[in-house]
């Protein structure tokens, strides 16, 4: 009868995954977990089926796995000892340990760049509102700077224009006075 490396296990007291490192440790497979392959010493027992699900579109829909079976007559190869599930399960707990710590230091770098990012964006944009701030105060100034400009201007023009118009002026007056002179002598005169 066949069958998968997790109910071999069961007869030695084992979880698939230690299992499947007893099998590696005894040549029966060769790879890494999750890319096990079998060798040429269990061609005799083991028996390969691949299988595909999907039928096109996205990755996640195409799946391909590989199921392993083994004959129970495996049991008679195996040679399966205390001390080689205890090195078994201490090289699980390794590189369990390894992996996790892996993932606890990538997780810490990545909280680390999301921090420095986000550090970055407020910096970005406190340096915008003082900028705009900035930009706010010339512009009042600016204002102030053009308000006070156009009261120079208007008065340079009107003492521009007092000072072009002054001559013409005091002569029309001088005129003025020099006929309302003689109009009164002619009233004085024709009064008389």
């Amino acid at each position: 009868m066949q069958v998968s490396a997790r109910i071999l296990g069961q007869d030695y007291g084992l979880t698939v995954e230690e299992m499947n490192r007893v099998l590696v440790k005894q040549g029966f497979l060769q790879g890494t977990p999750g890319d096990y392959s079998i060798t040429q010493k269990s061609l005799q027992y083991a028996v390969e089926k691949d299988f595909h699900r999907g039928t096109g579109g996205y990755a996640c829909y195409n799946r391909y796995w590989t199921t392993r079976t083994f004959d129970d007559s495996i049991k008679e190869a195996l040679d399966v000892s205390a001390d080689l599930i205890n090195e078994v399960r201490n090289e699980i707990a390794t590189d369990r340990a390894a992996r996790y710590a892996a993932q606890a230091a990538a997780r810490a770098q990545a909280n680390a760049d999301f921090l420095a990012k986000q550090a970055a964006e407020k910096a970005a944009q406190e340096a915008a509102a003082v900028t705009a701030l900035e930009v706010d105060e010339l512009l009042v100034k600016l204002k102030k700077a053009g308000k006070i400009g156009l009261a120079v201007g208007g008065v340079i023009l009107v003492g521009y224009g007092i000072y072009k118009t002054a001559p013409k002026v005091k002569t029309l007056w001088i005129k003025h006075r020099e006929n309302k002179a003689d109009e009164d002598q002619c009233d004085a005169y024709y009064s008389t």
